[in-house]
């Protein structure tokens, strides 16, 4: 791991850069797993979870005898790199805390399990803040499927695990593939007022997302409360001629 992000991630962003620079053209193979474990000096496990995540996101297809390949890129879709909220934060931010105000093993409340396809079982609620120059810019409260490997009992105990939400499913075999989400804008709660510092008619940006892994398993869902003040949402749009 370099500094507190995976270390998989910047050869896949290194690897990623390359084939949107052009240095591999669509049809081309990238080096093999010693190459590429060679040239960033970490593990073929890393560069083999790096490629994964690539051949997952559409960017490298395998061919079975013949090795990896730049994927063909037909069209292109206007859609965002999917980022942790406190993750995404800290790309606009030099200096961002989070702060894990509770955590608990309880079940969900019923709309919240059917989108993320539970039953009866529980999941880890954790209510967190995330602070940007000495000022609260979210609080989050989310519902964790916990990995079967996993002892959610001991998960309580360990708010430091949630610093990075997908760091933590990433760091217990979980591979995160896809999001959704909703941005609705709310009037500002008792709760937003005392956190967040907002007066009570102001506006909240309020953002709901299911993520799912890469084999469309939903393993969490957030909602995500911003004073809208303080951050705004920018979508890069693409027309298809």
């Amino acid at each position: 791991m370099k500094g507190s992000v995976p270390l998989y991630h910047h050869v896949k962003n290194e690897i990623l850069h390359d084939i949107q620079e052009g240095r591999w053209p669509p049809d081309a193979p990238i080096p093999s797993e010693a190459e590429i474990s060679q040239q960033f000096h970490v593990s073929r496990t890393t560069v083999r979870q790096a490629i994964g995540d690539l051949v997952s996101m559409g960017f490298l297809v395998r061919q079975q005898g013949r090795g990896t390949f730049v994927a063909k890129r037909h069209h292109t879709a206007a859609v965002s790199p999917l980022y942790g909220f406190a993750e995404e934060l800290r790309q606009r931010h030099n200096n961002v805390h989070v702060v894990v105000e509770s955590i608990s093993f309880e079940a969900c409340p019923p709309p919240i399990a059917k989108r993320l396809e539970m039953g009866s079982e529980l999941a880890v609620r954790i209510s967190r803040t995330a602070h940007a120059d000495n000022t609260c810019v979210f609080h989050e409260t989310s519902y964790l499927r916990v990995p079967f490997h996993v002892d959610a009992t001991q998960l309580v105990q360990t708010p430091d695990a949630f610093d990075y939400v997908y760091g933590f499913f990433e760091e217990n075999g979980v591979r995160i593939g896809l999001g959704k989400q909703w941005i609705r804008a709310e009037l500002a709660t008792a709760h937003d007022v005392a956190i967040l510092g907002v007066d009570s008619a102001d506006p909240i940006l309020v953002v709901e997302r299911i993520t799912q892994d890469i084999a469309g398993v939903p393993v969490e869902h957030s909602e995500v409360r911003y004073s809208s003040r303080l951050y705004e949402f920018q979508i890069n749009l693409h027309r298809q001629m």
